[in-house]
């Protein structure tokens, strides 16, 4: 089935429809293989990050805390099977390296940070810094 696309005349790339057909497959790859599909919930005290990364060892899980700032990097290893009786006519499995980073709206405790990595689900849990909330500054 075919995506439809409305056209505009705006665009910033007035030549991205004669290229479509050509380099779907590509685009296709690259868009939907290295995916980490991301739910986040913000508690009162922490906020708690549910991360899709389905065939990934935990050892190769990477989690960075900077500020309000989460950078999750992902290694999935390249397998050595070899394919009897036969050639392999398609391989669409993804083999490589992904990562995402989220910002989010207040600081976090990096210290009391927790991960857990269970069924191809990386959950986070991110209590929010003691001390830091909005404060609305008068205007004289």
């Amino acid at each position: 089935m075919s995506r439809l696309t409305r056209y505009s005349p705006f665009s910033t790339e007035p030549f991205a429809d004669a290229f479509e057909g050509l380099l779907r497959p590509m685009r296709g790859l690259a868009d939907e293989a290295a995916r980490m599909d991301m739910d986040i919930i913000d508690n009162d005290s922490e906020y708690v990050l549910h991360v899709e990364i389905p065939g990934v060892d935990k050892n190769d899980i990477q989690v960075d805390l900077d500020g309000d700032q989460v950078r999750i990097a992902a290694r999935k290893r390249a397998g050595n099977e070899q394919v009897k009786d036969g050639q392999a006519v398609r391989r669409e499995r993804y083999w490589g390296e992904m990562h995402r980073v989220v910002s989010l709206a207040g600081l976090v405790d990096a210290s009391k940070a927790t991960a857990t990595y269970e069924n191809g689900v990386l959950t986070l849990k991110l209590p929010k810094q003691a001390g830091e909330s909005q404060h609305r500054i008068a205007i004289s």
